[in-house]
């Protein structure tokens, strides 16, 4: 429970990182502020994070050699390295996953509270 807490608010703060970049972006290209430039940057960025963690997750785990490895531990060293490379994919998982749901509800939050004009 609390991996997932902390999980929630590191994606509420890279949320809030991606979406002063589109403020920005907006003002830079447009010179006008709008909404529509921070929900894309948060979806995108968010896509792309869950990208990176299914190639993670795909990838197979490296192990490092040494004196004692030979071929009775190397496959256990290599699933155990796989499992701890899946873990940690599953929770960059749930960060996109998380940021996506996130913003998408502040969108639909915002559509309903803000007219359209």
């Amino acid at each position: 429970m609390k991996g997932s807490v902390k999980t929630v608010v590191v994606s509420l703060w890279v949320i809030l990182a991606v979406s002063v970049a589109a403020i920005g972006y907006g003002f830079v290209a447009r010179r006008a502020f709008t909404l529509a430039y921070v929900f894309n940057a948060n979806f995108v960025v968010g896509a792309a994070i869950i990208c990176v963690a299914l190639v993670v997750m795909v990838l197979p785990g490296g192990v490092k050699f040494d004196k004692l490895t030979d071929h009775t531990t190397f496959v256990e060293r290599r699933y155990e390295e796989r499992q701890k490379r899946r873990g940690r994919a599953f929770g960059v998982l749930f960060l996109g996953l998380s940021m996506i749901a996130i913003a998408g509800v502040v969108q639909l939050v915002l559509a309903w509270v803000v007219p359209a004009g």
